[in-house]
């Protein structure tokens, strides 16, 4: 692929990404809240300051997932066990099923959410929770998704599976799994063969994250109701998608979203230990006196 190419495939997200944040921005965070954020120099700057120390280690777990990613597929291939038949011999046919439930055009939409949804709902809640009364729930997600990376590397490095849609190609007895976002979208499949392997799928980490997130917007319903249904609907469509386009089996969905309520459990733990009422909270907690 050329680099021009790449680019521009770049750009497509990055641009589609960046208008559907704009109007989940506009329709799930409320003016008045926006009004009260954007009136207070300090509060910013203070709200990133908290923060670093879970994003720093974000940051760290992600170079090393990514920087050692030829190192880890070396690592499964030559010590990882591969569960792969096993898999096929406990759900079968399950996901061509599961494939075949579903009309054509259904295709476009699960590879659009694959994609973009999937971009749109790690990033847009992080943008999000800068504006909520407390730190506690951008604290929550960040270190969930630290959680949700770190435990995914060693998956990975330990387990050597392949999805339906590859399995299908070796095995004579497996039904055909259509390789529909590949299809649609193959320069952006290559893209994320970039960063990924096809030997990544225990657990569905696009699983584990969808659930996260939708997790922490149950949590924070009270300050963001209009953003939970949309979490779910996107979580969901997610979900639906790594299976409806033949990248993941049951099981690593199954393992995907026990990974998230484990990673969210744990997040909320550490938060907590490191965390008592902080600044923003308290000024909150003095606005609602004042207007009372």
């Amino acid at each position: 692929m050329s680099l021009l190419l790449t680019l521009a495939l770049v750009a497509v997200v990055f641009v589609v990404t960046a208008t559907l944040l704009a109007a989940l921005f506009v329709f799930c965070v409320d003016h008045e809240r926006r009004r009260r954020r954007r009136h207070d120099p300090t509060f910013f700057r203070d709200r990133l300051r908290g923060i670093a120390p879970f994003v720093a280690v974000l940051a760290a777990i992600l170079v090393v997932n990514k920087g050692l990613q030829t190192y880890i597929v070396e690592v499964s291939y030559r010590y990882g066990v591969d569960p792969t038949s096993l898999f096929y011999a406990v759900e079968g046919n399950t996901v061509a099923g599961i494939q075949g439930a579903f009309p054509d055009w259904a295709t476009l939409y699960f590879s659009g959410m694959y994609v973009f949804g999937y971009a749109a709902l790690l990033t847009f809640p992080v943008i999000a929770y800068l504006f909520a009364s407390s730190m506690r729930p951008i604290k929550t997600l960040v270190a969930s998704y630290g959680i949700n990376y770190a435990v995914a590397v060693v998956c990975y490095a330990a387990v050597r599976a392949y999805g339906p849609r590859t399995y299908h190609e070796q095995s004579e007895s497996a039904a055909t799994v259509n390789h529909g976002l590949v299809e649609l979208f193959p320069d952006i499949v290559y893209l994320t063969s970039v960063v990924n392997s096809q030997t990544n799928v225990f657990p569905s980490l696009h699983t584990s994250l969808s659930v996260t997130v939708f997790a922490v917007a149950v949590m924070t319903h009270a300050e963001f109701p209009r953003w939970t249904p949309i979490a779910f609907l996107l979580a969901t469509s997610i979900v639906l998608a790594t299976l409806a386009l033949g990248i993941h089996w049951l099981i690593d969905v199954g393992a995907g979203v026990a990974l998230a309520i484990g990673s969210v459990s744990i997040a909320r733990r550490i938060v907590a230990a490191t965390d008592g009422v902080d600044s923003a909270e308290l000024d909150e907690r003095r606005e609602s006196l004042a207007d009372d």
